[in-house]
């Protein structure tokens, strides 16, 4: 984890304690209000990203989604419906969709109804241990109880051009307080999970039932007595050697997720607030200009992703919702994307950013010199360069060194560029 030592001893502490009393709701912390933000009415055909190095969510604005444990899409067309103690007709909770909010450490979708208010939102932490994703958020005011569905399809299918293994099989382990999913592959390495506090599994077809395609659902009895000042995290988390892969694994990832919400959410969000002390910021008459040049600065942060199994850092050429494929939007490495960011990152002095980027191209130059030009993030795990892509376009070798050029002016590190020739 990316904690001090004194959080990592708190977080241990919680995770035993959770590991004793299962999945807990946990109890409501603020979120961040300050700073810039994004108020508009959801749009139903309009997309949302929250985007980090571990994990991505990817969807619409009426609040449907797919999430992804870089590099493995885990699960897709996320929905709510809800059932009023009292209201005879179920409510889609997504047609609901009343109001988004954007800040750079979260997003949060406002779902309206005359019965309730829902609140969704989505954070994706790099302070979280690996393998954990981006963590959901909901809270629910109502003054009558209400049974919740959360709806999902598993996905389980790495990024391709990886191999997957079809359709995950789900098993539901019960814990304290509810359980969760573990989504089973083909493969002894991998497999994922799905939590969330309270709730208990939905259709789960016996093996002798006839061939059907039913989704996952976690159902939630909701108290306005009990649960009015609660989050409900969706918990998500894949492991991707023999050892993470197993229920216990996954079970011990999810607890302390669960039991560290609060604390991970206090570091994401103090990370955020040190890149905009930090970075080049701009102040002229039109407020919306200084907003966006700050927005640019967090755009190219959220494009950052770890590739697998190095950890190694680079940059994206962005996201959106990967449909029924395996590749989200253009969220594969790239030459040329990254070195005409990497000039907007020189100028806003992140030159910690730019050397991770160019680091990372160096890492993948052919032997004659010829920088890459796409890489996908499961490219170590296929037989990459007997494909047509990771040296396609031939301007990328002049462009890396133009920008190494922009680097060394703007920084005056002459040394990073004599250790990279």
């Amino acid at each position: 984890m990316r904690l001090s030592v004194v959080g990592g001893l708190w977080i241990l502490c919680g995770a035993l304690q959770a590991q004793d009393m299962g999945l807990r709701r946990v109890e409501h912390f603020p979120l961040n209000q300050d700073g810039l933000a994004i108020r508009r009415h959801a749009e139903a055909g309009k997309p949302f990203t929250v985007a980090g190095s571990l994990g991505v969510v990817l969807g619409q604005q009426a609040g449907t989604f797919e999430a992804w444990v870089l590099p493995i899409k885990l699960l897709s067309h996320f929905s709510v419906e809800a059932e009023v103690e009292g209201y005879s007709v179920p409510i889609d909770v997504n047609a609901a969709a009343g109001e988004i909010e954007v800040f750079p450490d979260h997003t949060t979708i406002t779902y309206s109804h005359i019965a309730f208010t829902v609140k969704q939102t989505m954070f994706a932490p790099e302070e979280a241990e690996e393998g954990s994703g981006a963590v959901v958020l909901f809270q629910f005011d109502s003054v009558r109880p209400m049974e919740v569905t959360f709806r999902f399809t598993p996905e389980m299918r790495p990024m391709w051009p990886q191999l997957g293994s079809g359709n995950p099989s789900a098993e539901w382990v019960k814990r304290a307080d509810g359980g969760f999913y573990v989504l089973h592959t083909d493969y002894a390495n991998l497999a994922g999970a799905v939590a969330m506090p309270g709730t208990r599994s939905g259709v789960m077809a016996p093996y002798q039932e006839k061939p059907q395609v039913h989704p996952l659902e976690l159902k939630l009895h909701y108290d306005p007595k009990r649960d009015g000042d609660r989050y409900f995290p969706l918990l998500m988390a894949v492991g991707t050697t023999a050892e993470m892969a197993t229920n216990a694994a996954l079970a011990t990832k999810i607890l302390r997720l669960n039991a560290a919400m609060k604390p991970i959410y206090e570091g994401h969000v103090a990370r955020y607030a040190k890149m905009l002390r930090e970075f080049t910021s701009i102040r002229t008459p039109d407020a919306g200009l200084n907003d966006a040049f700050s927005w640019a600065a967090i755009s190219i942060e959220q494009l950052k992703a770890k590739a697998q199994p190095s950890g190694e850092t680079g940059l994206v050429a962005g996201y959106y919702s990967s449909g029924d494929s395996a590749r989200p939007g253009f969220g594969w490495f790239f030459g040329r994307d990254t070195l005409y960011t990497l000039y907007a990152v020189n100028g806003y002095g992140d030159f910690g950013l730019t050397r991770e980027a160019m680091e990372f191209l160096i890492g993948r130059q052919r032997e004659d010199g010829k920088m890459m030009h796409e890489y996908s993030q499961t490219a170590a795990f296929t037989p990459w360069k007997e494909l047509s892509y990771m040296y396609a376009a031939a301007d990328a070798t002049p462009l890396f060194l133009t920008a190494m050029l922009d680097y060394v002016q703007a920084s005056g590190d002459v040394a990073f560029s004599a250790g990279a020739s």
